[in-house]
């Protein structure tokens, strides 16, 4: 007997169904009632399968389940037969299968408009028939539908990603071998890489303090977000995830415990980055300010919506510098791109709050590398050197040359020289 998978395509090209027949089955072993059934086509061949219902025995007699489901259950099963034998091969097949298993998650939109862009390309092509240099040429061609320039690296492995989804999805129908996705590789620059570690200089920085004041233009919690990002250096994520009990005032520290990110309340990834950092006092009054609306709102955290409750991402501070909704753009709602806007500074990732910590951490020369790299919650120097090279590189050549560490004797050759 041949045996068919539940939930898989198993037809073949020029399979056509004439009939299909299937009963109750119960297995004495078994909780749950199964179907048993039988796809005839009209070529002659015969596939038999098995599936259970999810419906325990003790929940529904076998009158009910021979009467009122199995009728049920064979006209789904035909009219799923009847969209197989048409587009079981068409990548938008797949495609549709993968939008809807990814409608549960939050970037659900964005994934959305990027899949709809492939499918202008793939749509109706055989899945088994598209190559990888297809793929990869259909990538690298593709522009940014605003400004009209070559996508980033990192942009560009987002489309990748839902073609590797797609094709996973036909290589668990049997369809294919295996998924050419996961062998192609995508060049050009990461924009991650080339924008990330964007500082901002003093005066910069002054201007958004001063600008962010307004809270009818960027919220109530961005000015004070600011006011911790730049001053401690800490992450977006952490800093949302900061509780009242974490602030120590008698010896001024905060305690870093745990994060927020899309709604998710997570424990410091590794060990180091679970660590106690001094509060510096440029920061101390935003600290103070926060800690009153905490106590007024009778919340434990210090980033909280009117009610008390923990902020779910950056975003709620932040806001959305893009909305897509129906494949189409719409007005975003941000508030931190909106400041930069106004303050007329380039537009740069909120996280180069961080990095202006850094470098002008390193800039004062009041710490150690290693201290600033306990400060960010870096596992190691090699990490702090990584991100900020170009602002270390040239630190040697000012330091002061006067000083002698080993005293006035070592390396005096006009005495010891000998001949």
């Amino acid at each position: 007997m041949s045996l068919i998978v539940s939930g898989t395509s198993f037809l073949k090209k020029g399979e056509n169904v004439q009939d299909l027949k299937a009963s109750i089955l119960a297995r004495g072993n078994r909780k749950f009632w199964y179907i048993k059934y039988q796809v005839l086509f009209q070529n002659g061949n015969v596939k038999n399968g098995e599936e259970s219902t999810k419906i325990l025995k003790t929940e529904k007699e076998l009158q009910f389940m021979q009467q009122v489901f199995l009728p049920a259950w064979i006209a789904r099963k035909k009219d799923k037969l009847k969209v197989q034998q048409v587009k079981n091969f068409e990548f938008g097949f797949y495609a549709n299968i993968f939008l809807k298993n990814y409608e549960q998650f939050h970037d659900y939109s964005n994934v959305n408009y990027r899949t709809k862009r492939i499918l202008v390309e793939f749509n109706k092509i055989d899945i088994r028939k598209i190559t990888k240099l297809e793929i990869k040429q259909f990538i690298n061609n593709l522009r940014n539908s605003s400004t009209d320039k070559e996508l980033s690296k990192n942009t560009k492995l987002k489309y990748l990603r839902i073609f590797r989804g797609i094709f996973e999805l036909a290589a668990d129908d049997n369809l294919i071998g295996t998924n050419i996705a996961d062998e192609i590789k995508i060049d050009g620059k990461n924009q991650r890489d080339i924008n990330t570690v964007r500082p901002f200089t003093k005066d910069e920085v002054g201007i958004l303090f001063q600008n962010s004041q307004d809270t009818e233009k960027y919220g109530n919690l961005l000015h004070v977000y600011l006011g911790v990002a730049f001053n401690q250096g800490m992450s977006p994520s952490e800093i949302l995830g900061l509780q009242s009990g974490d602030v120590d005032l008698v010896n001024q520290t905060i305690s870093i415990k745990r994060n927020i990110t899309k709604g998710k309340i997570k424990e410091t990834k590794t060990v180091y980055r679970d660590r106690v950092i001094p509060i510096f006092n440029s920061t101390l009054p935003y600290i103070e300010d926060l800690l009153d609306q905490a106590k007024k709102k009778k919340s434990i955290w210090l980033f909280s919506s009117i009610d008390g409750v923990h902020l779910n991402d950056i975003e709620d501070i932040r806001g959305e510098s893009e909305i897509i909704k129906d494949s189409k753009k719409i007005k975003n709602n941000t508030k931190w791109y909106r400041l930069l806007r106004d303050c007329k500074l380039e537009r740069r990732d909120l996280k180069n709050c961080r990095h202006t910590f850094a470098v002008a951490a390193l800039e004062s020369k009041k710490f150690t590398m290693q201290e600033i790299a306990n400060m960010l919650g870096h596992g190691s120097l090699q990490m702090l050197i990584k991100h900020y090279a170009r602002y270390i590189s040239n630190k040697a050549l000012s330091a002061d040359k006067n000083i002698n560490l080993f005293g006035d004797t070592f390396g005096d050759t006009s005495k010891n020289m000998t001949v």
